[in-house]
């Protein structure tokens, strides 16, 4: 039947963005919040984000076997409007060891929304990282689990 609409679980993952390179961002000795990924929702699509759904991440200093451990590198994930003038904070800021846990479902970190969030098309989930050191983003990754809401054919 054209025009249905399908909602389906989908994990988001490092995969699925725009990574962006080290010589691109902020995060260098002076620490400032930086984007290590970006992803926009197609056209056609939304995301939805309920409080429950749950959020990991491996951030890597090095060559692959370097992780941040620091003990103070924060984390954040924003959406934005379409311009990327305007922003709103889902989760965090929260420390990265709260945050890496991607085995253990009642140790994984859950966004804490106060209601379900519908991202629109078009929108930009962006993953944001605060640390005095640089982060290896071709090492690093991340899964957020989402719902994608789309029309089928």
């Amino acid at each position: 039947m054209p025009g249905r609409v399908v909602q389906e679980a989908w994990d988001l993952s490092s995969v699925d963005t725009i990574a962006i390179p080290s010589a691109n961002r902020a995060d260098s000795a002076a620490s400032k919040w930086s984007d290590l990924w970006k992803y926009q929702v197609p056209t056609g699509e939304a995301h939805i984000l309920k409080p429950s759904h749950h959020f990991s991440i491996y951030l890597d200093e090095g060559t692959g076997s370097t992780e941040a451990g620091a003990g103070d590198s924060r984390l954040r994930i924003e959406v934005r409007d379409q311009s990327e003038q305007d922003a709103r904070t889902i989760f965090g800021p929260t420390l990265y060891a709260s945050c890496k846990d991607f085995d253990d479902v009642t140790k994984m970190a859950t966004l804490a929304l106060q209601n379900d969030l519908a991202i629109e098309e078009k929108f930009w989930i962006v993953v944001m990282v605060y640390d005095a050191t640089v982060q290896v983003v071709a090492y690093c990754y991340f899964n957020l689990e989402t719902i994608r809401v789309r029309s089928s054919i």
